[in-house]
């Protein structure tokens, strides 16, 4: 499970330094790629992946956390100032 965790998360930052690359000139050549220009294919491509990425941590991180919630509910402490 962790393995699985520690993989998307550098899956997701590839990603978000890919979406980068164009604006250093990296992967911004005048080429078209289905009809695209390659900066903005690429662009697409990894916002593409990340959402898959975000939509994959949602189960290994937030429902044990609404688990552990309905166990052990959060209490909120009056302050008396």
């Amino acid at each position: 499970m962790k393995t699985i965790r520690v993989l998307i998360w550098i899956i997701m930052c590839v990603c978000l330094i890919l979406t980068f690359m164009p604006y250093l000139d990296i992967f911004n050549a005048p080429v078209m790629i289905a009809g695209l220009p390659m900066p903005l294919a690429l662009t697409l491509g990894c916002n593409l992946i990340l959402t898959l990425c975000v939509i994959a941590l949602y189960p290994l991180y937030f429902k044990p956390f609404m688990k552990a919630l309905k166990n052990k509910p959060i209490s909120e402490e009056k302050y008396n100032g």
